[in-house]
């Protein structure tokens, strides 16, 4: 039996695919707010399905490269795909027009950077209190961040 958080996953996703919105092309300043803030709800749910998979998944490999793709792949990919989910809920729900594939490439490369904050911050020297914050808050952001640059600015560029 799949678990409930892929069902609904799932679900969501057939949702938000049904039917485009037929909004103004240009988003409004409080549009974007909003999707901003439902890609980081979305980007907490994702990230957290990924750590909840990850922690199963990565103590079973012996080698550590292995188990650090795991990790990096595993937060690029549920972080991403759970901000772009809120992004285009979001964007759905107020009939804002927007770019799905830009919105999924933003929120994956978005995950990709949130998924090396932490290493990049500790090899920079910052003190671990501060490293280990930022990582936190990072981790959902930062797909929300480029799932919502990715939906709104190639909706603004396209004819």
């Amino acid at each position: 039996m799949p678990k409930p958080h892929i069902l609904m996953t799932v679900f969501l996703l057939l949702w938000i695919s049904t039917s485009p919105a037929s909004g103004s092309a240009e988003a409004s300043p409080q549009a974007v707010a909003w999707e901003l803030v439902g890609g980081t709800v979305g980007g907490v749910v994702g990230a957290a399905i990924a750590i909840t998979a990850i922690g199963e998944i990565a103590p079973s490999f012996e080698e550590r490269p292995a188990r650090v793709a795991t990790v990096v792949s595993g937060l690029m990919i549920g972080g991403g795909l759970g901000a772009a989910c809120g992004v285009l809920a979001t964007g759905r729900l107020l009939e804002a027009e927007g770019h799905v594939a830009g919105c999924l490439l933003g929120a994956l490369a978005g995950g990709l950077i949130s998924a090396f904050t932490e290493p990049l911050f500790y090899l920079l020297g910052f003190p671990e209190e501060i490293t280990e914050f930022l990582g936190f808050v990072f981790l959902p952001i930062a797909p929300a961040v480029g799932a919502t640059i990715g939906y709104n600015v190639t909706a603004a560029g396209s004819p």
